[in-house]
């Protein structure tokens, strides 16, 4: 259905990767994994045709189309019914056309023949079945609840989620590509996700660093490992496997590398030990001492030496020679401890509500963030999750926003970095240095980064600011798995006040929440 063969490709002449070969039949699950900036989203743009590759080709299956879903609506403007309409592809732009042309003709205007030719080609798409594509994708998503008039923008990130994969659903594709799928949606709807694509009889290509969302649907995980050029491949399983398999071959490779390396210096230590002989020889020679046969000893272990270096080259330089392993620098992330005494209220809403149009989210909603609180908000997709934290936040709080919007500016990390955090230049490099952002990408604009490198500046920027109260949206969104290893370890570490908001249940398992605010029907249970 799909074919990618020694794809390549390049960003501001640097090698993201080379060497990608894929296949993709009926049925098959596989999962796109790797560090931030890695390549992953360009991987799914070269297969969908939107960026031409450095080098290599991708093909299609005759009659196949293919399904993208990008991480997040971009600008999100509009209506849900225009989205999802633009999703029926040529159907909706001549079933707009009709309409006009019939307005027209109500008038009394003469375009009876531009009518006829529209109404053919209509037919020809069997316009007839559009609003039942439409509601059938609706009712499949979860998203019926949301009218054709409602604006892109008052949508939760959940919602969004959903109405990506329903507009990619609507040109009923053999092949789906998905970057970051469960970004944003709840578990409920992650749960419906991979049980949706367990019964999906196309082929699927996602990139994820959802876990438990790896291990549930594919069985194959491809890694960009940002080291590499070449991609590292990892059958038969999903996010468990691959990181069993990953551990025993990095584990392989320090073994062998050893191995290599001692018989390296004991060929290093025999050849230095044969020219000290020949030259003791050769001295010997060179004093006057008559011994024709030295000199032919000489000249056979100075020939032995040479011979024995060019061996040794000649090893370093096959293919079967093992580089020294090298890691991607790690990522630090320590949050400040908070030395002031628990139980102070440092954050609180009182007989909050909220509407959004004609429904209500929060009604008479109260609550209070005490100093030390480890407090996990849960809840379904566009309950009012992220309209509580927001409304929590004061002037004491530090926030990681959900989504990227009105980010991508111009501004570039450095200035982004240190308006954010009052530091001199030089310190200001070395905190960044410290969270992966090297010296060639002080002055990337923002707009220019990945969602995942984003996340990460956004992360540098609440590590060093004085507030000791967090208030964190999805904050596992976009990170790859390194850094939410070092995100978990730093929050089980972190004495002071965390509010989150999550649906990655290793996440919420890993920095140990004691209290849960569940929130539904517009109210907060606490437990």
């Amino acid at each position: 259905m799909l074919k990618a063969v020694s794809l390549a490709h390049s960003h501001d002449g640097d090698l993201l990767f080379s060497g990608f070969d894929l296949v993709l039949g009926p049925g098959d699950r596989a999962g796109i994994v790797g560090p931030n900036g890695a390549g992953k989203t360009t991987l799914l743009r070269l297969l969908t045709g939107e960026l031409t590759p450095t080098s290599g080709s991708v093909t299609r299956g005759p009659g196949t189309r293919v399904g993208y879903v990008p991480q997040q609506l971009a600008g999100a403007h509009g209506t849900v019914g225009e989205f999802l309409g633009a999703g029926l592809g040529e159907l909706h732009t001549i079933t707009g056309r009709l309409h006009a042309l019939e307005a027209e003709l109500a008038v009394g205007r003469d375009v009876l023949d531009a009518y006829g030719e529209v109404q053919e080609r209509w037919t020809a798409l069997r316009g007839w079945t559009a609003q039942a594509r439409l509601d059938e994708a609706r009712e499949r998503l979860g998203i019926a609840h949301l009218g054709d008039d409602r604006r892109l923008d008052s949508v939760s990130g959940g919602e969004q989620a959903r109405l990506l994969l329903a507009r990619a659903l609507l040109d009923d594709p053999g092949v789906l590509l998905l970057d970051e799928p469960t970004n944003h949606l709840d578990a409920e709807g992650a749960a419906w996700l991979g049980d949706w694509l367990a019964a999906y009889p196309g082929a699927v290509l996602t990139v994820s660093h959802d876990r438990a969302f790896l291990d549930a649907a594919v069985t194959h995980v491809i890694e960009l490992d940002g080291i590499h050029d070449e991609p590292q491949d990892y059958p038969g399983g999903g996010y468990s496997a691959y990181r069993q398999e990953k551990t025993r071959r990095w584990a392989r490779l320090l073994l062998d590398y050893e191995a290599q390396e001692k018989d390296r210096v004991r060929w290093e230590a025999d050849i230095e030990r044969t020219k000290g002989y020949a030259r003791h020889v050769e001295t010997t020679v060179r004093s006057g001492v008559e011994a024709p046969h030295l000199r032919r000893v000489a000249k056979k272990v100075a020939q032995k030496a040479k011979a024995r270096e060019r061996r040794l080259r000649r090893q370093m330089q096959s293919v079967r020679w093992i580089e020294q392993p090298r890691t991607r620098p790690p990522l630090t992330l320590a949050f400040p401890a908070d030395g002031r005494p628990a139980g102070e209220i440092v954050a609180a809403v009182s007989d909050l509500s909220v509407r959004h149009g004609d429904r209500t989210v929060l009604d008479g909603v109260k609550a209070e963030v005490r100093r030390g609180d480890r407090i996990l908000i849960t809840g379904r997709n566009g309950a009012g999750k992220t309209t509580l934290l927001r409304a929590l936040a004061n002037e004491h709080t530090a926030v990681l926003p959900q989504t990227d919007a009105g980010l991508r500016t111009a501004q570039t990390v450095m200035d982004h970095f240190r308006s954010r955090v009052p530091v001199y230049a030089d310190d200001a490099e070395r905190l960044l240095t410290a969270h992966q952002f090297g010296a060639d990408q002080w002055d990337a604009t923002l707009r220019s980064l990945s969602a995942g490198e984003l996340r990460r500046l956004l992360l540098a920027v609440m590590v060093n600011s004085p507030a000791r109260v967090l208030l964190l949206d999805e904050p596992t969104n976009f990170l790859d798995f390194d850094a939410l290893d070092t995100l978990e370890a730093a929050l089980r570490a972190y004495r002071g006040t965390v509010v989150v908001v999550t649906h990655d249940r290793w996440f919420a398992d890993a920095i140990g929440a004691t209290t849960r605010w569940h929130v539904a029907g517009a109210q907060v249970r606490v437990s």
